[in-house]
């Protein structure tokens, strides 16, 4: 007898799938050793952008002011080249671009390494250089992120722009706010004094002085005015000089204004040259340090010139002082004159001396306002953006790396298998639900799939020819029961949500507390979509994030997340006022469309966290959380509280002794089951009712029961078969290869005996091992081809079991509604003559390989195996398809939820043959509309028909 080898492919194949992580690893460990001079010599990808501006000077007469006013020698395109990568500058596009906070000031900034280091780091990605003798200056960026790139380039050149404009047009702006606060007053006191002199004219009946008093009083009033000219340009002489003071004890800008228009010729001719050593200073700063020699004199020489303009202030100070003072005298000699006048003239000239002092100052102030209202009109503006800088497609350093050699690739390969083996022997990990809930004790109440990004991504795509980038395809999975219900991820949550209602019949529960026992297990996104789908069946639900630690509720749906249950707790606000709906969603960061694209955000509701409090547990201890909770049982149907990991901390323990039950998600094949156990033991340690545990993140190469998700993957979402590519098919050669292993061992034996000998006359023996070495090779490869995604595995039916009819033939009805052949899949009794669903034999379904074993009678003929009472004609359309293998999946599925499903084959002519799924048969109408709704099966299929023989006789709502 031949050798018989115990071979289990399938378990070797799911070992290897479950740890490619190990496997590939190790290959590209391997690889890179084998190319370590290439793979350390690749540079990281740089992406480089540019936007253009133009720099002209202004042609009007405001801006030929100020051009003639800061006067430089220098080149001024030079000068604004350097000035778009001054510090000034980049720490405003740090403040824009949202790397420092926009709220603090420049002195907090560079009191801050780390905002510095931030800026510094700016400034060495952007690049200024004038294009030939043009006026456009171009803004270069680089940054390894595409987008960066393009976003700094626009944001220093949109900012360059503001800043320069600002900057040439601050003195009208400032000039024009002061003389209009000036205005204002001086109206007022006006006003005033004119009331004050009509009111005593008609007390005392007074017309005017005479002739002797009139001058007296104008000379007077000439004198007041003068005094008061001269106590203004005393103030202003006043402000620079403290300004020139303060300028000695801090670093001064260039931006600082020293200008005024009462200054003498030499003052002003020092201020000039003041600015122009500010300005060459600045641009030195750009390149060299403070210590720099040239630096240190310039800084020398304003320390010169502050000297000489403080000396000409306070020369024209002093002068103004005895200016002041001798008109001062004057007019206390003209009072003594006028108090020899009668009193009421005199009191009568005093007034209108007032009157003629406030309306000379107000007419001045008022012509000086409607001069600045002209500047201030010309708005001189020299900088445009000529270019936006767009997002670069390519990196400016392509990467240049060699080939792999096979050695090194194969050894990867090996000893990645063997290490995927060595770490197999010790993971403690579970897999399979009956595992989970022999262990625990406790019932697994969904199952949800792990979710690929790619192929969430082209199921996507093949509806809608919208991109969809990293960020949006991370927010859709993560809310993928609104933005993809059809998928089997979205399935699975419908299905928890199922199975919750129904204990929720049994237990009354409302309020559920997620949890698990680490981080990073999904509890957040079961807990957003489990709440999406309760909302989307009508149900009232509010969503809590109980995790004070690390709360992500809010980011996930893009709104605020203060203020929230900290602050109800803390007592700053009333809780139903922080509670967000679907008008704070839509105020969000999502869309108006995405909210649309699935009916039921509106049952939403969301209770954010709110503030992070450094003592989380004592806040969800205290009595004002617990009436929020009883309050919140009250007024919603669903209470789901995202609790943050048992095991890290002990507020999930607190938020389950405060809710119905307790539910701990799992993550499958990545936790141990030491963890898991643990976590349900705090649970009953707090006399929390535990109600089950939800697996998450299932695939086919971790558990053997959820196999069906990569065969059936496309059931629920899409009524097409779906094509498979060659990839596909060249991923399914371990199945062929455990065909191969059978014979394997008569085929080794003829080796071994020499029966099958080469005719090239080489050894056998070592040929052989040669073709196995090289079969080997190939597989991996086409393993490792599959995982790293260039592959697909193809959708396969499973073996059928005994009782599955898999042959089956169908005649067309003349009548429009097409006839139908039922199959009971789980009886072998002939179909009675008489039955209304009985057909002739006319087509045969295509085998499926071996695995499509038929079902032949005594006779060895291939017939219908169907039995369906004439008594039930009833039945429920729950779905359809064009693939029977995926229509057998379906059944298998409904069956192992204890309903009794078959196959129903209809063909449509020019639509092809289609496979519809019934539950079924019932007796009458009323029997199906009742198991309809004691089994849910509206919410799992809300496109359910009710057929009597082949005739609708019901559907449901929206249905057509």
């Amino acid at each position: 007898m031949p050798v018989a080898y115990d071979l289990n492919l399938r378990e070797y194949w799911r070992t290897i799938r479950r740890r490619k992580v190990i496997v590939i690893f190790t290959i590209f460990m391997m690889t890179l050793f084998s190319f370590v001079f290439s793979v350390l010599g690749r540079p990281t990808p740089i992406y480089k952008t540019s936007a253009s501006v133009k720099v002209e000077k202004s042609d009007s007469v405001t801006g030929l002011f100020i051009q003639t006013v800061s006067y430089s020698t220098t080149d001024y395109m030079e000068t604004q080249t350097a000035m778009i990568k001054s510090y000034f500058i980049m720490e405003l596009v740090a403040k824009k671009m949202g790397l420092i906070p926009s709220g603090i000031s420049s002195d907090e900034v560079r009191h801050n390494s780390g905002y510095l280091s931030t800026i510094l780091m700016l400034k060495e990605k952007v690049e200024t250089e004038q294009e030939g003798n043009s006026d456009i200056i171009n803004i270069s960026a680089n940054s390894e992120d595409p987008k960066k790139a393009q976003r700094l380039a626009n944001t220093v050149a949109q900012v360059y722009k503001e800043q320069h404009a600002l900057n040439l047009n601050r003195r009208i702006i400032e000039a024009k706010k002061f003389i209009e606060s000036q205005v204002v007053v001086t109206k007022d006191k006006l006003q005033k004094s004119e009331d004050t002199v009509k009111a005593f004219r008609e007390t005392n009946r007074m017309v005017s002085l005479d002739s002797q008093s009139s001058g007296l009083v104008s000379q007077f009033s000439d004198l007041q005015t003068k005094k008061v000219q001269d106590l203004a340009t005393y103030g202003k002489i006043h402000e620079i000089l403290n300004a020139l003071a303060r300028a000695e004890k801090s670093p001064l800008s260039s931006k600082t204004i020293f200008y005024f228009e009462e200054a003498s010729a030499p003052y002003k001719s020092l201020n000039d040259r003041l600015v122009q050593l500010l300005l060459d200073r600045d641009i030195m700063l750009i390149t060299y340090t403070e210590n720099f020699p040239q630096v240190i004199e310039t800084r020398k020489q304003i320390h010169e010139i502050i000297t000489s303009m403080t000396a000409h202030l306070k020369a024209q100070q002093q002068s103004l002082s005895q200016a002041v003072n001798l008109t001062e005298n004057q007019l206390n000699n003209l009072d003594d004159r006028l108090k020899s006048l009668p009193a009421q003239g005199l009191e009568l000239a005093r007034l209108e001396r007032e009157v003629d002092v406030n309306r000379e100052i107000y007419t001045m102030l008022e012509k000086q306002y409607q001069e600045s209202l002209i500047q201030n009109a010309v708005q001189i503006e020299e900088v445009q953006i000529v270019k936006p800088a767009l997002e670069p497609s390519s990196p400016i350093n392509p990467p240049k790396t060699g080939a792999t050699t096979s050695l090194g690739f194969i050894i990867g390969i090996i000893l990645g298998v063997v290490f995927a083996f060595l770490i197999e022997t010790f993971d403690t990990s579970m897999g399979a639900a009956e595992d989970v809930e022999q262990f625990l004790g406790a019932h697994v109440l969904g199952i949800i799939p792990h979710v690929d990004f790619d192929e969430l991504k082209a199921t996507l795509q093949e509806k809608s020819a919208e991109n969809i980038d990293d960020d949006k395809l991370l927010r859709i999975a993560q809310l993928i029961s609104h933005f993809a219900p059809k998928t089997t991820p979205a399935e699975g949550y419908r299905a928890l949500r199922t199975n919750i209602n129904f204990v929720k019949l049994e237990k009354d529960i409302k309020t559920i507390t997620f949890t698990s026992s680490a981080p990073q297990e999904g509890k957040t996104t079961i807990s957003v979509n489990l709440a999406i789908t309760m909302a989307q069946m009508g149900k009232k639900v509010l969503l809590v994030d109980g995790d004070f630690r690390r709360p992500v509720i809010s980011k996930i749906f893009g709104i605020q997340s203060v203020p929230g249950l900290t602050d109800v707790i803390l007592g700053n606000y009333e809780w139903r006022s922080v509670v967000r709906s679907i008008t704070d969603i839509i105020m969000g960061k999502m869309t108006m469309e995405e909210i649309m694209i699935t009916p039921g955000l509106d049952n939403l509701y969301i209770m954010t966290c709110g503030t992070i409090a450094p003592n989380p547990a004592e806040l969800i201890s205290t009595r004002v959380n617990s009436d929020f909770i009883k309050e919140s049982h009250e007024e919603y149907d669903f209470v789901i509280i995202d609790a943050p990991p048992i095991l890290a901390a002990t507020d999930a323990a607190i938020w389950g002794t405060k809710a119905d039950g307790v539910i701990i998600v799992y993550k499958v094949g990545t936790i141990a089951r030491g963890a898991l156990k643990r976590a349900k033991a705090q649970v009953d340690n707090v006399k929390a009712r535990l109600i089950g545990v939800v697996l998450n993140g299932l695939k086919p190469e971790i558990s053997p029961d959820f196999e069906f998700h990569d065969k059936y993957y496309y059931y629920y979402g899409s009524e097409h078969e779906r094509k498979i590519p060659l990839g596909e098919k060249i991923s399914s050669l371990p199945e062929q290869i455990e065909k191969y292993a059978k014979n394997f061992p008569e085929k080794l034996k003829n080796f071994i005996k020499g029966k099958e000998k080469r005719k090239s006359g080489i050894n056998t023996r070592s040929g052989f091992l040669k073709i196995v070495m090289l079969l080997l090779a190939i597989t991996l490869l086409i393993a490792g081809l599959y995982y790293s995604g260039v592959v697909k595995r193809p959708a396969k039916a499973p073996p059928v079991r005994p009782g599955n009819v898999v042959r089956m033939k169908v005649k067309t009805a003349p009548a429009p509604v097409p006839t139908e052949a039922a199959v009971n899949l789980s009886s072998g009794k002939s179909l009675p003559p008489d039955n209304s669903f009985a057909t002739s034999v006319e087509k045969s379904l295509p085998q499926q390989g071996p695995s499509a074993t038929l079902i032949n009678d005594a006779a060895g003929k291939s017939e219908l195996a169907v039995s369906v009472p004439a008594d039930r004609p009833y039945a429920i359309k729950v779905s359809y398809t064009l693939d029977f293998h995926t229509a057998e999946g379906a059944v298998d599925a409904l069956k192992a939820q204890g309903h009794e499903a078959y196959i129903v084959k209809v063909d449509l002519n020019e639509k092809g043959i289609w496979y519809r799924i019934f539950i079924g048969p019932f007796a009458s109408e009323n029997e199906a509309r009742q198991y309809i709704l004691e089994k849910n099966i509206a919410v799992v299929y809300p496109g359910w028909i009710i057929y009597k023989d082949t005739k609708i006789v019901a559907k449901a709502k929206g249905n057509k």
